[in-house]
């Protein structure tokens, strides 16, 4: 095959797999299209990501970071630092959650700390990542 070709091919292979979806189990479609939209983001600049959502809720970037290295996508790591806010819950017991319960989705984690479909809490999770996810586009 010539070089331009297997260039060409690993080019598309790359675009591929940059543009992979993940399916929270939120049963929200516009908070999981943020949550994607957030996560392609990130990979271009992971650095401003981690301040964005430190700032955003109030986690600490060491936390983020530690959440990262544990196999986390960015998209996930968000919904960690959003949950640990929101339900008020320390970032860990989230993750620990999670890990428990990863085969259920994330929407199972979320009602496990206490943020049910509806609530003010949700609420605040949906606009939060939409406006997160508009200023992720405004970037691209």
């Amino acid at each position: 095959m010539p070089k331009r070709a297997v260039l060409l091919v690993l080019v598309l292979a790359a675009a591929v797999a940059g543009a992979q979806t993940i399916s929270f189990g939120l049963g929200d479609s516009g908070l999981e299209a943020s949550l994607n939209e957030i996560g392609a983001s990130a990979r271009v600049d992971l650095p401003g990501f981690t301040a964005e959502v430190s700032l955003q809720w109030g986690v600490p970037k060491t936390q983020i970071q530690v959440v990262l290295s544990q196999g986390f996508q960015p998209a996930e790591v968000y919904l960690v630092a959003a949950l640990s806010s929101l339900s008020g819950k320390p970032v860990g017991t989230v993750v620990d959650v999670y890990k428990k319960n990863k085969a259920k989705g994330w929407g199972f984690v979320a009602k496990e700390l206490g943020i049910k479909p509806g609530s003010k809490e949700f609420k605040a999770l949906k606009d939060k990542s939409s406006a997160s996810a508009s200023k992720a586009k405004k970037k691209k």
